[in-house]
């Protein structure tokens, strides 16, 4: 031992022993578990709802009302399977306005 040894943590223990390489450990098989989920993503919903937001603005330049309120209820529709309550609401507030202002 040094003079100084005291500073650097007294006497050297032995080193930790690492983990036998043959068994997994309980995170190991999370993480294995978690990543052998297949993870599905779909784009179908978003490129429904950008078709029915091109086709509700066209349907509203060409004063086809009855088109814009479908696909605003489209929209609606959507935003309900998706849990967005809120979103749902304001589409549907909107194809109530087009059906009013336009005798649908």
């Amino acid at each position: 031992m040094g003079l100084f040894s005291f500073l650097f943590g007294g006497k050297k223990k032995e080193a930790a022993k690492p983990p036998v390489a043959g068994k997994p450990t309980s995170m190991e098989k999370q993480i294995a578990a978690a990543a052998a989920k297949p993870v599905t993503v779909s784009v179908a919903p978003g490129v429904a709802q950008a078709k029915l937001r091109l086709k509700l603005a066209a349907a509203l330049r060409s004063g086809a009302h009855a088109a814009a309120y479908e696909a605003a209820l489209g929209l609606a529709d959507i935003q309900v399977k998706a849990g967005r309550k809120t979103a749902a609401r304001v589409w549907s507030a909107q194809a109530d306005r087009i059906k009013a202002s336009h005798g649908a």
